[in-house]
Formats: structure tokens, sequence, C-alpha cells
């Protein structure tokens, strides 16, 4: 299930996941599923990116697309294992993650005597997580538990898929969505740590890496 915060202080949607409980083990897998579904149906609003591949999940019974691009599932596949790293590293039982959609737009700067570039965000996804730390004391116990979360993160995608379909009044129009334009940043609000990176480029810009939105 997912919740449509109002922005507090920028004009942007606000999509709130409900907590998912994970094993550790788990966690890569969910995320996994949960990021390529957001990414493939926002930035296939941008031609020509409409290649997609259907991945079967290796460790739940559910299939999910995601863009046919490698250099994004490398990004993605980093961002992911930087997390779980931080949630180790910190020894903490839930965790964050945020994924942010951006519009780049060129301003005047002081004076008028040169562009600046400025990163408008237009959407953000939250994705709590929290870690199973009990252990299961029978088989059975924990078949019914993967059964379970399977049926959750099925929910999940399904709940993306549906609410990407619906809320696009916020979406930048189409001429701004052209390659070189549009950026996403992936951070954790509980471990301070943040990535960005381009959609279309994939490279780090000169500009400082924006911070981190509370």
């Amino acid at each position: 299930r997912a919740h449509v915060q109002p922005p507090a202080s920028m004009n942007y949607e606000h999509f709130q996941l409900d907590e998912l409980e994970v094993e550790h083990f788990q966690l890569k897998e969910a995320l996994r599923g949960i990021l390529h579904t957001i990414l493939y149906q926002r930035v296939l609003g941008a031609p020509p990116a409409n290649r997609h591949l259907e991945v079967e999940s290796t460790l739940f019974e559910l299939t999910f697309l995601r863009c046919d691009d490698e250099g994004m599932h490398a990004m993605v596949e980093e961002r992911i294992e930087q997390f779980a790293n931080a949630i180790d590293r910190a020894g903490q039982v839930r965790g964050q993650v945020d994924l942010s959609f951006f519009e780049r737009r060129q301003r005047k700067g002081l004076l008028g005597l040169h562009n600046v570039e400025e990163r408008v965000c237009w959407e953000r996804w939250s994705v709590p997580l929290r870690i199973q730390s009990r252990p299961y004391q029978h088989h059975a116990e924990r078949a019914e538990a993967q059964a379970a979360l399977e049926e959750q993160l099925s929910e999940r995608l399904c709940s993306i898929i549906s609410m990407c379909s619906e809320k696009k009044e916020h979406l930048p129009p189409i001429e701004s969505l052209a390659p070189g334009t549009i950026a996403y940043e992936i951070s954790t609000t509980n471990t301070g740590e943040s990535w960005g990176v381009d959609l279309f480029k994939r490279m780090l810009q000169a500009t400082p890496p924006m911070p981190a939105v509370s």
C-alpha cells in the first residue's frame, strides 16, 4: 500500500509505502524489486528509454520489470549494497530508503551573467524496512513468514504500478524529459548517506551533491 502525502515545503508528490518486515538475507532482494519497479514506471516516460526486461526473483515467487539498462542496474545494485552495509555498521533494525526524482532547470545567475543549473524535486518515494531479528524456531514458521512476505511484496509492487498510473498531474512536461534533464537520488533517512545519479548520463556532475531533504 502507498499513501500520498502532501509536500511540506516543496512542491513534489510524496508516496509513503507501508513498512516491510524482512529477514536480513531478504533485504536486498526486496529493495531490488521495489526500486526497479518505481524506476521502470517513471523512466519510461522519457523516450527512447522504452526497453525492458522481465526479472524472476531469485528469492521470492514473483516477477518484476526493470529497464533494460545495465548501467542503471549496476547503480541500483551498488546502492542496495551500500544501504545494507550502512544498516550493518549502525546496528539498526529499521531503515528507510528514499527515491527522489528531479527535473534539471537552467536559470539566470547573479546579474544574469551566466546560467545556473538547479534541480527541482517533483516526486519522492519512501520505502521503510524493518529487519526481523527474532530467530524462527521451526521450518514451518519460516515458510509461513516467507509466504506472507511474498504476498506483501507483491502488493507493494502492484500498488506502485497503480499509483504511478493514477498520479501523473505533477510530472514535468514531456519536453522536459529529454536526456540529461532528469535526475534521481537514492538516500537514507537514518544513516545520513545519500547517492545521486543522472538517469541518462549516469555520471558525476561538477556541481556539489544536493543534500537529502528530510
